[in-house]
């Protein structure tokens, strides 16, 4: 059930962050360029944007605060141990988050207020600032993969210079990146293709540019997923294992190769999609892009995320014996905090996340839905 609760938030929280990624991207410059050619359709169309955006950053902030309560409350001596050592990524990416929030807000608030550069410079660093947020959370992820940098003399800190040449961290990275805005520009090429079939001529072009821009991110987002699969498996061998376990015909102490087929197989689809609609205009065909995305997303951060299990930790051999014999119980997720073992604990949990599930569908759909006329 642990795993199910972190399973749920995590993924939940990361589908959000990739839309806010590649919306951050996409608004000021639809925006911009509406401005520029006096379109209002592209104006009124990224303001519409800009109220999802706002509304998912929101969403995407309290499924990260339950994950890292969740965290909090399940591994308390992990949780202690990562924040002194890796005080500087997640404090670079707090930084980060607050200059991405007062963008945001000076954003929302100018819009016909500010002068329109200044509006644009602003929504550029909206969008700079959410491209660097990952940057320290996935140091981090890298860390959890090999941990480069990691120095016990004179008392246990990281060395940030180090932990940054990580090879998986230098992949993950970039990987992610475009996978939010490989996601963020199918789900717009799925919305505006619906927009099209229900009679909006206007969808047409933006559907078709944003399909293109969607194959290329795809594209590049799979080479940079083998490029991260290879480091894998030459620096974190035991997380590369459970990965691809039975597909490759290796052994695997926990095999989540399955979650990797399904992956691969809407990947597959996805080329599919984009193919018939680029090939034979099916706006039609286009329409599931977005879904398949996001679901991507999520099954590709499960995988990341639980491919080490039941470490926290995938490659503990560059730890010392004698220090990871010490932190066997904190670094091991089979081993979680006793007092969360008990079965009420887990109903009430349980009774808190379902009302949140709940009313956050409901805020997507007051959102997402027509205005009455």
């Amino acid at each position: 059930m642990i795993l199910e609760f972190l399973a749920v938030t995590l993924g939940l929280h990361v589908m959000l962050v990739n839309l806010g990624i590649g919306l951050s991207a996409v608004i000021p410059f639809m925006k911009r360029k509406g401005e520029r050619e006096g379109d209002e359709y592209l104006v009124k169309t990224s303001r519409n944007f800009m109220k999802f955006y706002a509304s998912a950053y929101a969403l995407a902030g309290v499924f990260g605060t339950a994950f890292t309560v969740f965290l909090l409350s399940y591994y308390p001596s992990f949780i202690g141990l990562a924040g002194n050592l890796m005080f500087v990524p997640f404090g670079l990416s707090i930084l980060l988050i607050a200059l991405h929030f007062l963008s945001l807000t000076l954003y929302w608030y100018g819009w016909n207020k500010f002068k329109q550069e200044t509006h644009f410079a602003i929504g550029l660093v909206m969008m700079s600032s959410a491209i660097m947020i990952p940057l320290g959370f996935r140091a981090v992820f890298g860390f959890l993969n090999v941990p480069m940098g990691l120095e016990l003399q004179p008392k246990p800190h990281l060395n940030v210079l180090k932990a940054l040449t990580n090879p998986t961290f230098l992949a993950l990275y970039p990987k992610s990146i475009l996978a939010s805005l490989s996601a963020t520009f199918l789900v717009l090429a799925s919305v505006f293709a619906y927009k099209y079939t229900k009679g909006d001529e206007r969808a047409y072009e933006l559907a078709e540019r944003l399909a293109k821009l969607g194959l290329i991110a795809l594209t590049l987002t799979v080479v940079l997923g083998i490029t991260y699969a290879g480091t894998l498996n030459l620096y974190a061998n035991y997380k590369f294992s459970n990965a691809f376990g039975s597909l490759l015909g290796i052994r695997a102490e926990y095999d989540l190769s399955w979650i990797l087929a399904i992956k691969m197989t809407l990947i597959v689809i996805q080329f599919a999609v984009l193919g018939i609609f680029l090939l034979r205009k099916n706006f039609r065909a286009l329409i599931p892009a977005g879904f398949l995305a996001l679901a991507g997303v999520f099954l590709g951060e499960m995988l990341n995320a639980f491919s080490q299990y039941p470490y926290l930790i995938a490659e503990v051999s560059v730890i010392p014996e004698n220090v990871r014999v010490a932190l066997a119980d904190v670094i091991n997720l089979a081993k979680p905090n006793p007092l969360t073992t008990m079965e009420s604990l887990y109903l009430l949990t349980l009774a808190f996340l379902i009302p949140l599930l709940i009313s956050s569908v409901l805020l997507v759909y007051l959102v997402v839905k027509p205005e009455s006329s």
